[in-house]
């Protein structure tokens, strides 16, 4: 396939998927596949149930692409603030914090000791 862009038209019956998270990722042979999960409620309230919401297969060169335009959403929403950095890893500013969803795992990151006040 050629670099020049092609022509984009809507499909109005293509499905939307959401997903809380990637679940795997993984690259066969030529083919970049990841599964995306959703969490739901299930018999106990406080463990939510993660279940798969869908599979994307895309060429490992559609893959590339998508994770420069993924680079290029990040770079704005940490110019707008939306997300702070602090060395190499991403947090979520304050504000959003508070509307984060406290079942999500966060990376381990290096912790600056607190600070005594006398």
């Amino acid at each position: 396939m050629a670099d020049k862009k092609s022509n984009l038209i809507n499909n109005p019956t293509a499905p939307e998927i959401y997903a809380d998270r990637a679940a795997s990722l993984a690259l066969r042979g030529n083919v970049a596949r990841i599964t995306f999960a959703s969490d739901r409620a299930g018999s106990d309230p406080h463990m939510p149930e993660s279940v798969v919401s869908g599979h994307l297969a895309m060429s490992v060169r559609g893959f590339l692409q998508l994770y420069g335009q993924m680079q290029s959403v990040v770079r704005q929403m940490e110019q707008s603030g939306l997300l702070k950095t602090q060395g190499e890893s991403a947090k979520i500013a304050p504000k959003q914090a508070q509307n984060a969803d406290s079942t999500t795992k966060k990376p381990a990151t290096k912790r600056k000791p607190a600070s005594k006040k006398s």
